[in-house]
């Protein structure tokens, strides 16, 4: 009797370890399978790099505009220490931007989700949280700040609020997405294709976000160069 419970223990822990094989057989297959899924790649076109120069072209026009002020030879009208302050936010804006991140990223000939999620990321951290919350949404409140009272601006804040707003809330989809492409499971062949078309089109959408939030700055640059007279 004792030895047949042997046996039968011995059958179970077999089987036991049969299902734990197979189990992580299929875990492995199953990731070795999704990552060849999310390999896909778009090959950025010509003009792709055309627009990218672009968003540099115009990161340089935000100095250009704000290197018009200097402290000390500043003879109008406006408060001196706001204008050094909105001029130091804009200078921000542009450095967390224009940097080599930024670079790396609108230089690669093929772009893979991975690439896209970074893109998002930069996006969120470099652009929203750096520049559109710690810099320019203060902007939205002058009155709060003594030093940030420039004529017109009070005027220009609901203008502001909505677009911060707006360009903060822009990304958020496209993260869903992008975590949607990590579950795991088997693709067809319908599947593999559109993985492709949201890494081709995610990639657009982000890159329309980019020049929309580099844009808004910019117009803020040129509002400044002109209330410096």
């Amino acid at each position: 009797m004792k030895k047949l419970l042997v046996e039968y223990f011995n059958m179970i822990g077999y089987a036991l370890c049969g299902i734990i094989f197979g189990l992580t057989f299929f875990l492995i297959f199953i990731n070795f399978y999704h990552y060849n899924d999310i390999s896909s790649t778009y090959l950025k076109q010509e003009s792709d790099f055309k627009a990218n120069k672009e968003l540099k072209d115009k990161l340089q026009k935000i100095n250009d505009n704000v290197a018009s002020f200097d402290i000390n030879n500043y003879s109008g009208t406006e408060n001196i220490y706001a204008l050094a302050s909105i001029k130091t936010r804009l200078e921000t804006c542009s450095s967390k931007i224009n940097n080599e991140d930024l670079t790396k990223i609108l230089d690669k000939k093929e772009v893979t989700i991975k690439d896209v999620y970074e893109m998002q990321q930069f996006y969120q951290i470099n652009i929203s949280n750096e520049c559109l919350v710690k810099q320019l949404y203060e902007l939205v409140t002058p009155t709060d700040n003594p030093n940030l009272q420039i004529s017109k601006l009070n005027e220009l804040s609901p203008f502001l609020k909505n677009n911060i707003e707006d360009l903060m809330k822009s990304t958020d989809y496209l993260q869903k997405v992008i975590k949607n492409n990590s579950s795991y499971s088997f693709s067809s062949n319908s599947s593999k294709i559109d993985l492709y078309e949201q890494t081709k089109d995610s990639y657009y959408a982000l890159l329309n976000n980019y020049r929309s939030a580099i844009d808004f700055i910019y117009d803020i640059s040129v509002w400044y160069k002109e209330v410096l007279g």
